[in-house]
């Protein structure tokens, strides 16, 4: 009997430390930045926040993944021989595609997915990349 209680007392702590851990995980200051870089050229990001700093690179038809303070940045990027400047809401998981300096920018991507056409952006309800207005 004494054994079966310690079996059941285990399992149960395990639960209760798997619980806490998600719980710990979950409440983090860091968010996720994933940039999909499908220009021909490089792509940098800066973001700037009161007390943060990040300079970004993902070298042409590369993917990184970055891992960001959970915070909205002023952000300035150079991508396709241009720069533009603007927000970047970072406060959750983020995916931003570079997309091919030709042609047109197509549509802005699935949710927690942004499609990033320096030249035409396509602007639309939510976008978390924004750039300033002229």
């Amino acid at each position: 009997m004494n054994k079966k209680l310690l079996i059941f007392a285990g399992l149960i702590l395990l639960v209760i430390l798997s619980v806490a851990t998600v719980i710990a995980v979950a409440k983090t200051d860091l968010a996720r930045l994933e940039v999909i870089n499908k220009t021909d050229q490089p792509v940098s990001i800066s973001l700037l926040n009161e007390n943060t700093f990040y300079y970004l690179t993902v070298a042409a038809g590369e993917t990184k993944i970055f891992t960001v303070e959970r915070l909205v940045y002023a952000h300035t990027i150079w991508s396709c021989d241009l720069t533009d400047s603007g927000t970047l809401d970072v406060e959750t998981y983020l995916k931003l595609t570079f997309t091919p300096c030709d042609g047109e920018a197509p549509n802005k991507g699935e949710r927690g997915m942004e499609k990033v056409h320096i030249d035409d952006a396509p602007y639309g309800v939510n976008m978390r990349f924004e750039y300033e207005s002229d």
